[in-house]
């Protein structure tokens, strides 16, 4: 007989956002309660598991991480271990209704600090916006390979620090999540990114 323990896997955590990308991790038992908050949050599912449950499906799925503002980090899966998480939940495999109206990631009370549309009042204040030197009017056009910027899972997630691994045509760039190398890299416009503070990566 299985007994749990704090190394357990005890919680999935998964969904599908809503361009039909499907998304899920795993979290040890000490995090169940607060993992199943998240989800809530975030509008995902949860799907708690028995000592010994589906061994084969967790040891498949990335290690979730918990965040303070009540989010968690769930990364992207494959199409067919999504449908074995969600058969094993007893949950339909729909793609989660596409957000608008203040939810929307475009609007301009959304717009992130880290954009280029956001940075566009700060062009003058003398304290710079990011990886880029501090008096260039679009430091997104300095980035590059091995630049350390924000990048995010999709709109409902948080921001998290990546590595620009590949720079391809039309400021399309290439990353891989710092904290998170068991994830996969993902592509993502010039746009989509936040800059960090050159004070801060002078910490890195």
């Amino acid at each position: 007989m299985s007994v749990a323990s704090e190394t357990t896997p005890s919680l999935i955590v998964f969904g599908r956002d809503e361009t039909s990308k499907a998304h899920a991790s795993v979290f040890l038992l000490p995090d169940v309660e607060a993992a199943e908050g998240a989800a809530k949050l975030m509008g995902m599912h949860s799907h708690r598991l028995e000592p010994g449950e589906a061994s084969d499906i967790a040891m498949r799925l990335p290690r979730g991480k918990l965040f303070d503002s009540g989010k968690a980090f769930v990364p992207f899966v494959k199409g067919d271990l999504y449908t074995r998480i969600a058969a094993l939940a007893g949950v339909a495999d729909e793609p989660r209704r596409a957000s608008t109206g203040t939810d929307d990631p475009e609007t301009a009370e959304n717009t992130s600090a880290g954009s280029p549309e956001a940075g566009k009042g700060h062009a003058d204040d003398g304290q710079g916006a990011g990886s880029g030197d501090g008096g260039s009017p679009d430091p997104w056009a300095k980035l590059t390979v091995g630049d350390l910027v924000l990048a995010s899972e999709g709109p409902d997630e948080g921001y998290f620090e990546a590595r620009i691994t590949k720079a391809k045509a039309k400021g399309i760039f290439t990353l891989k999540f710092r904290d998170y190398p068991e994830a996969a890299s993902i592509d993502r416009s010039y746009y989509q990114l936040g800059l960090i503070h050159p004070r801060q990566l002078a910490k890195k």
